[in-house]
């Protein structure tokens, strides 16, 4: 079955396990693509054929020059949740995601919206946690020849897949981050206020070290620098309690939040993933200024890549929706597109 041999392909990555992690893992992959057969991949994309053989979508008029001395904040969007950010004369990456393929298997359905050698000015990486569409090696190989000593920031537990690179290497401890201690300890780091915020979500990489030895490395992070506050939620579920707390912490002008994947995203999403509705939740919780969407777009999971950000339009339109007020503070972006929210 061609979906085996697929599962085969992420053994060839857990060299930086121990032995002892590295078998269970084997086991449980043998275990799972004999007995659960495509139901993962099914999830991940509802055409096999399609993830695998086709070609992503172009995105048109790449910028080729993201870098300006004149901007105080700007943002664009890579695709799926990889931002490229300006921060007065920072550039920073979150999430960075530039190849065609995860792993070298499912075809994003979107390319990325800037050539990656493109960006010529790089001064910090964040990753958010450990998955694969999250942690990216071909994006971080490319970054480490290019941007050696670059900071890399990344929540504790994600040290347990990391290669060998070159970068300035910034651990996060966030353990003891929970919805009533919603902020952990702040690092400051040239000049960069970064403090790791709640993440309702799993560490782990290889769909089981999540679930068997309860791998940690997922986190949010605020970033403070001049006068200017952003948040990137990375991936996380809602909860009630936890960004309230935040939005009373930080005065934050732009928030990066996830809208899928979801089922029905007009209701409540999965446990560890906010549904459409409920980042407008966090947005309002927050209390931030603008909000840009991500986590659709290049990667299908139950329906159509954009279901999400479709129904996020819905709701945003819908005078009855209670959301509505904040249609002009939601920035939906295209993959490519750079918004520059403040200038000199």
């Amino acid at each position: 079955m061609q979906e085996q041999n697929i599962i085969f392909r992420y053994i060839l990555n857990i060299s930086k396990l121990s032995m002892k992690k590295s078998a269970l893992l084997v086991l449980l992959l043998i275990l799972f693509s004999t007995v659960s057969g495509c139901f993962y991949f099914r999830i991940l994309t509802r055409s096999i054929d399609d993830a695998i053989f086709s070609s992503p979508d172009k995105v048109y008029n790449k910028i080729t020059e993201p870098y300006n001395i004149k901007t105080k904040l700007s943002v664009l969007w890579v695709g799926h949740s990889s931002m490229l950010v300006q921060l007065y004369d920072k550039e920073l990456i979150f999430d960075p995601f530039f190849n065609s393929r995860i792993e070298g298997i499912f075809m994003r359905k979107v390319e990325p919206g800037i050539d990656i050698q493109n960006i010529s000015k790089l001064d910090f990486i964040f990753v958010s946690h450990s998955h694969l569409d999250h942690f990216n090696f071909f994006s971080l190989n490319y970054f480490d020849k290019k941007f050696p000593n670059v900071n890399f920031v990344f929540p504790y537990g994600l040290e347990e897949y990391l290669p060998d690179y070159n970068f300035n290497l910034l651990r996060l401890d966030n353990r003891n981050v929970n919805p009533g201690h919603p902020a952990g300890n702040s690092i400051y780091v040239d000049s960069l206020k970064i403090t790791p915020v709640y993440a309702m979500h799993t560490g782990g990489r290889y769909i089981f070290d999540a679930y068997t030895w309860k791998t940690e490395g997922a986190t949010g992070y605020i970033i403070q620098y001049k006068d200017i506050c952003i948040y990137f939620a990375g991936d996380t579920g809602y909860d009630s309690s936890a960004f309230k707390k935040i939005g009373e912490n930080f005065k934050i002008d732009l928030a990066f939040i996830p809208v899928g994947p979801c089922r029905n995203c007009d209701s409540a999403g999965m446990k560890y993933h906010t549904s459409s509705r409920e980042a407008l939740m966090v947005f309002s919780d927050i209390k931030a200024q603008y909000m840009i969407p991500m986590h659709y777009g290049a990667l299908e999971y139950f329906r159509d890549s954009n279901y999400p950000v479709d129904v996020l339009r819905n709701i945003l339109g819908d005078p009855e929706s209670g959301y509505a007020d904040l249609k002009d503070r939601v920035k939906i972006m295209k993959e490519g597109e750079q918004i520059i929210f403040k200038q000199y």
